[in-house]
């Protein structure tokens, strides 16, 4: 059984970056410490959210005021946002209560800004659920009715089933950023 969701990830675009290297959609920081999922030694952590508000929202949630300058990469650039297509296992959803029970795991757990709770709970999903599941879903810390994505991957290769769909510029006027201002009571322009 395969899922089918639409994903969304924010980036610093380099024009004319090649895959797999900084500023290109399909780069992933190697090795993964300091993600609340991550698990260097096992897998790469694929972050998204399952909307565009949503990935803007954990991207940009530390920053009081959104002025343009906010959505520019170190190069200069407009960051971006890529939409995927995901086709692949299905997920362990964290935000399912027969899913927790299963994995003894508390909400609260899911919850915890504390590393080593998170990517426990990560490492002992990926060692029993791997084989059948794509990664996990859980909702938002900064924008609890946005659904937050992790899929597995290896070797710098995006996860199998991710297949991109299109990439945006951001800036002050972009729809989705707004949208994600507005629910995060911050000041655009």
């Amino acid at each position: 059984m395969t899922e089918q969701l639409r994903l969304f990830r924010c980036y610093p675009r380099v024009a004319g970056a090649r895959p797999g290297k900084p500023g290109h959609w399909s780069f992933v920081p190697r090795p993964q410490f300091h993600g609340r999922w991550d698990n260097a030694d096992l897998y790469d952590s694929w972050y998204f959210s399952r909307s565009a508000v949503g990935a803007i929202a954990e991207s940009f949630y530390n920053k009081r005021r959104w002025i343009p300058e906010v959505f520019l990469a170190p190069s200069g650039e407009p960051r971006a946002i890529a939409e995927f297509r995901f086709t692949g296992l299905p997920l362990v959803d964290l935000d399912d209560a027969a899913a927790l029970s299963a994995l003894r795991v508390r909400p609260s757990e899911v919850v915890v800004h504390n590393l080593g709770v998170t990517q426990g709970i990560a490492r002992r999903v990926f060692a029993s659920h791997a084989s059948e599941h794509g990664g996990l879903s859980w909702w938002s810390s900064q924008l609890p009715s946005a659904t937050s994505v992790m899929l597995w991957g290896a070797d710098a290769a995006p996860p199998s089933g991710l297949e991109l769909v299109g990439i945006q510029s951001l800036g002050v006027e972009h729809p989705a950023v707004i949208e994600a201002a507005t629910v995060l009571y911050r000041e655009v322009g």
